[in-house]
Protein backbone atom coordinates (compact mmCIF):
# COMPACT_ATOMS: atom_id res chain seq x y z
CA UNK A 1 0.00 0.00 0.00
CA UNK A 2 1.42 3.30 -1.04
CA UNK A 3 1.67 5.87 1.87
CA UNK A 4 -1.26 8.26 0.62
CA UNK A 5 -3.39 4.96 0.78
CA UNK A 6 -2.08 4.45 4.35
CA UNK A 7 -2.69 8.08 5.07
CA UNK A 8 -6.46 7.68 3.92
CA UNK A 9 -6.52 4.64 6.01
CA UNK A 10 -4.83 5.79 9.01
CA UNK A 11 -7.75 8.65 9.34
CA UNK A 12 -10.47 6.35 8.23
CA UNK A 13 -9.63 3.88 11.05
CA UNK A 14 -9.64 6.48 13.56
CA UNK A 15 -12.51 7.90 12.69
CA UNK A 16 -14.31 4.78 12.97
CA UNK A 17 -12.46 4.29 16.54
CA UNK A 18 -14.07 7.38 17.53
CA UNK A 19 -17.55 8.12 16.14
CA UNK A 20 -18.15 4.67 14.92
CA UNK A 21 -22.25 5.15 14.95
CA UNK A 22 -21.87 8.22 12.54
CA UNK A 23 -19.44 6.97 10.09
CA UNK A 24 -21.68 3.54 9.89
CA UNK A 25 -24.62 5.83 8.96
CA UNK A 26 -23.01 8.46 6.67
CA UNK A 27 -20.34 5.81 5.40
CA UNK A 28 -16.51 6.70 5.08
CA UNK A 29 -15.16 10.36 4.61
CA UNK A 30 -11.74 10.90 2.71
CA UNK A 31 -9.37 13.79 4.18
CA UNK A 32 -7.30 16.17 2.63
CA UNK A 33 -3.19 14.79 2.53
CA UNK A 34 -1.74 18.06 3.39
CA UNK A 35 0.70 19.97 0.75
CA UNK A 36 3.65 17.76 1.81
CA UNK A 37 6.03 19.90 -0.60
CA UNK A 38 6.02 22.14 2.64
CA UNK A 39 7.14 22.19 5.89
CA UNK A 40 4.15 23.26 7.79
CA UNK A 41 2.33 20.72 5.48
CA UNK A 42 4.82 17.77 6.09
CA UNK A 43 4.99 18.16 9.61
CA UNK A 44 0.49 18.37 9.63
CA UNK A 45 1.07 14.86 7.88
CA UNK A 46 3.55 13.32 10.26
CA UNK A 47 1.78 14.43 12.94
CA UNK A 48 -1.96 13.33 11.96
CA UNK A 49 -0.42 9.81 11.16
CA UNK A 50 0.98 9.00 14.31
CA UNK A 51 -1.75 10.69 16.39
CA UNK A 52 -4.44 8.85 14.33
CA UNK A 53 -2.81 5.59 15.29
CA UNK A 54 -3.14 3.49 18.61
CA UNK A 55 0.90 3.31 19.44
CA UNK A 56 1.93 7.09 19.45
CA UNK A 57 1.33 10.64 20.28
CA UNK A 58 3.43 13.54 18.80
CA UNK A 59 3.30 16.84 18.64
CA UNK A 60 4.59 19.93 16.67
CA UNK A 61 6.88 22.33 18.69
CA UNK A 62 6.91 25.83 17.44
CA UNK A 63 10.19 26.98 18.48
CA UNK A 64 10.33 30.74 16.72
CA UNK A 65 9.83 33.85 18.84
CA UNK A 66 6.82 35.84 18.94
CA UNK A 67 6.00 39.26 17.35
CA UNK A 68 4.74 41.83 20.42
CA UNK A 69 2.94 44.89 18.94
CA UNK A 70 3.46 48.21 20.42
CA UNK A 71 0.08 49.78 22.21
CA UNK A 72 -0.56 53.39 22.50
CA UNK A 73 -2.17 54.74 25.73
CA UNK A 74 -4.75 53.82 25.28
CA UNK A 75 -3.72 49.95 24.77
CA UNK A 76 -4.48 50.09 20.77
CA UNK A 77 -2.09 48.37 19.04
CA UNK A 78 -0.29 50.46 16.72
CA UNK A 79 -0.16 48.97 13.47
CA UNK A 80 3.15 48.11 12.14
CA UNK A 81 5.51 48.46 15.27
CA UNK A 82 6.74 46.10 17.54
CA UNK A 83 9.29 43.97 17.60
CA UNK A 84 10.10 40.15 17.68
CA UNK A 85 11.46 38.55 21.06
CA UNK A 86 13.31 35.29 21.61
CA UNK A 87 11.42 31.96 22.28
CA UNK A 88 12.60 30.19 24.83
CA UNK A 89 12.82 26.41 23.31
CA UNK A 90 15.96 24.92 23.72
CA UNK A 91 18.11 25.24 20.06
CA UNK A 92 18.40 21.99 18.22
CA UNK A 93 14.92 20.97 19.48
CA UNK A 94 13.24 18.63 16.92
CA UNK A 95 10.02 20.20 14.90
CA UNK A 96 8.03 17.27 16.27
CA UNK A 97 8.29 15.40 19.23
CA UNK A 98 6.42 12.62 21.25
CA UNK A 99 6.87 8.90 21.45
CA UNK A 100 6.25 5.82 18.94
CA UNK A 101 5.88 2.31 20.06
CA UNK A 102 7.42 2.69 23.49
CA UNK A 103 10.45 5.23 21.61
CA UNK A 104 11.17 8.50 22.11
CA UNK A 105 10.73 10.10 18.83
CA UNK A 106 12.00 13.47 17.73
CA UNK A 107 11.70 14.45 13.87
CA UNK A 108 13.68 17.48 12.15
CA UNK A 109 11.56 18.83 8.97
CA UNK A 110 13.76 19.68 6.09
CA UNK A 111 12.60 20.54 3.09
CA UNK A 112 14.63 21.84 -0.08
CA UNK A 113 17.87 22.97 0.25
CA UNK A 114 17.15 23.43 4.19
CA UNK A 115 20.10 22.06 6.28
CA UNK A 116 20.26 20.67 9.78
CA UNK A 117 22.12 23.55 11.96
CA UNK A 118 25.33 22.77 14.22
CA UNK A 119 22.65 23.08 16.83
CA UNK A 120 20.77 20.19 15.27
CA UNK A 121 23.48 18.35 14.67
CA UNK A 122 24.62 18.29 18.49
CA UNK A 123 21.16 17.42 19.61
CA UNK A 124 20.65 14.52 17.31
CA UNK A 125 24.17 13.05 18.70
CA UNK A 126 22.35 14.07 22.63
CA UNK A 127 19.04 12.43 21.77
CA UNK A 128 20.46 9.14 19.60
CA UNK A 129 23.28 9.44 23.32
CA UNK A 130 20.09 8.06 25.20
CA UNK A 131 18.63 6.27 23.07
CA UNK A 132 16.20 8.33 20.93
CA UNK A 133 15.36 8.32 17.99
CA UNK A 134 16.12 12.00 16.22
CA UNK A 135 16.23 12.22 12.61
CA UNK A 136 15.57 14.44 9.68
CA UNK A 137 13.30 13.92 7.44
CA UNK A 138 12.37 15.62 3.68
CA UNK A 139 9.31 13.36 2.54
CA UNK A 140 6.73 11.52 3.06
CA UNK A 141 8.69 8.04 2.33
CA UNK A 142 11.57 8.84 3.94
CA UNK A 143 8.67 9.32 7.58
CA UNK A 144 6.89 6.53 6.81
CA UNK A 145 10.35 4.14 6.23
CA UNK A 146 11.50 5.77 9.20
CA UNK A 147 7.66 4.89 10.96
CA UNK A 148 8.18 1.16 10.02
CA UNK A 149 11.29 0.78 10.73
CA UNK A 150 9.96 1.76 14.67
CA UNK A 151 7.20 -0.61 14.58
CA UNK A 152 9.24 -3.21 13.37
CA UNK A 153 11.91 -2.91 16.53
CA UNK A 154 9.50 -4.08 18.77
Amino acid sequence: MNWKKRYQQAYYDYKIRKHKEVYERSGCYKTEIPDYKTANGLSKLIVNYINWGIIGNVTKIQTQGRFIQDKNSQGHKIEGSGKWIKGTTQRGTADIIGSLNGKTLNIEIKIGRDKPSEFQLKMQQTKRSVLEIYEFISTPEQFFELYDKIINLC
